[in-house]
């Protein structure tokens, strides 16, 4: 599904919770939409949510940020993880000054892969 003329995302179900993943650019067109995507979700009150950015080629600081909002927004139980970080998203965040543990909370997690995103995910 379309979520701007630039960024797609799948939805699925794992054994822990749910996965996005997306594939495309995360700019300014998408993040309204990704806003939305992630309010829906809220109220589901999911155990983990993985955001896969494996098919990502640009994010931007908002997209960001709207990941951050989902997590202190959401279910205290909820957690929130990333996976699939290119260098080039990485060197974003640092550039950016945006920390991935700077969420109050400090409950996301960062994975490599969506496959130890979701084992860890199973393990609890």
């Amino acid at each position: 599904m379309n979520l701007s003329p630039h960024l797609g995302y799948e939805e699925e179900s794992h054994a822990g919770g749910r996965v996005l993943k997306f594939a495309g650019e995360a700019d300014f067109l998408a993040v309204p939409a990704v806003r939305q995507l992630l309010k829906s979700l809220l109220g589901q009150k999911i155990p983990l949510l993985i955001v896969d950015l494996t098919g990502v080629t640009f994010l931007n600081t908002p997209f960001w940020a709207a990941m951050q909002r989902y997590q202190l927004d959401g279910h205290p139980d909820s957690r929130l993880a990333i996976c699939g970080m290119n260098e080039a998203l990485r060197a974003a965040f640092d550039i950016n000054g945006v920390g991935l543990e700077s969420a109050e909370g400090g409950r996301i997690a960062v994975y490599e892969t969506l496959e130890s995103a979701k084992a860890a995910g199973t393990a609890k």
